[in-house]
C-alpha cells in the first residue's frame, strides 16, 4: 500500500515541476521580448532625437545671424534690432539703422527657411523621420518701460511684424508645403522671459525657438 501510493506521488510530482518550468520559461521569454521591445524603442526614439539634432546644427553654426544660447536651448537674432518707442513696424520711421537691420533679417529669413526646407527633405526620405514634426516660435520682447500690459502686447506686434515680414519675403512656415511640418507660434514675451539681458534696451530683440515632436516610435 505504502509502495503504491510512493509509485503515484512521483509521477504526479514530476508533471507538477515540469509544468512549473515551462511555466516559468513562457514568463521569462515574454519578459525578454517586452523588456528587449522597450530598449530598442528607446534606441530608435535616442536615434531620431540625434538625427534632429544633427540637422538643426547648421543653424547653430550659423553664428553671424543667430546664436544658440545653450542653457535655454533657443536662438536669438545674433544682430541688434532697435525700435523706437511703442513701435513694432519693421519700417525706416520705425527701426533704428534700417538698411543694416532688414538686410540681416532678411539673411536670417532665408537660413531659416533653408534649415526647414532641409527638414522637410530629411522627413521625406528617412522613414524614422516621419513621425517628427516642429513648433517654431517666433518672440519677440520688449523693455522694461511704460504699462507693462501694453508691453506685452507690443512685443507681441513686433513678433507678428517679423512673421508678417518674411511671408512678404516667401519666407512663409504657414504655407501649405509646410502644414504636416511646422507649427508655427507667434508670441510676445513682454516683460518676462528667461535670460533677459541687464541694460534694458537691449531686450528689444527676437528669439527663435524650434522644439521638435516626436510621436510614437514603433
Amino acid at each position: 500500500m505504502n509502495t503504491a501510493k510512493s509509485d503515484a506521488f512521483w509521477p504526479s510530482y514530476t508533471d507538477l515541476m515540469t509544468s512549473l518550468f515551462f511555466i516559468m520559461l513562457v514568463l521569462y521569454i515574454l519578459t525578454y521580448v517586452r523588456l528587449n521591445s522597450t530598449i530598442q524603442l528607446q534606441a530608435n526614439k535616442l536615434k531620431i532625437i540625434e538625427t534632429v539634432e544633427e540637422n538643426l546644427r547648421p543653424l547653430k553654426a550659423e553664428s553671424s545671424l543667430f546664436i544658440y544660447e545653450e542653457q535655454y536651448k533657443r536662438f536669438k537674432l545674433a544682430f541688434d534690432v532697435k525700435f523706437g518707442n511703442n513701435q513694432y513696424q519693421l519700417m525706416p520711421d520705425q527701426l533704428e539703422n534700417y538698411q543694416e537691420t532688414i538686410n540681416h533679417i532678411d539673411q536670417a529669413g532665408l537660413k531659416l527657411k533653408s534649415i526647414i526646407d532641409h527638414l522637410k527633405q530629411e522627413r521625406a526620405s528617412d522613414e524614422r523621420l516621419r513621425r517628427v514634426s516642429y513648433v517654431v516660435v517666433i518672440a519677440g520682447y520688449a523693455s522694461r518701460t511704460g504699462q507693462e500690459a501694453h508691453n506685452y502686447e507690443l512685443s507681441y506686434q513686433r513678433a507678428l511684424a517679423l512673421k508678417n515680414y518674411w511671408k512678404t519675403k516667401g519666407i512663409d512656415f504657414e504655407a501649405k508645403e509646410y502644414e504636416e511640418l511646422v507649427d508655427l507660434q507667434v508670441a510676445g514675451n513682454g516683460w518676462g522671459g528667461i535670460g533677459r539681458l541687464p541694460f534694458e534696451p537691449d531686450n528689444q530683440r527676437f528669439l527663435i525657438q524650434i522644439f521638435p515632436k516626436i510621436g510614437d516610435v514603433k
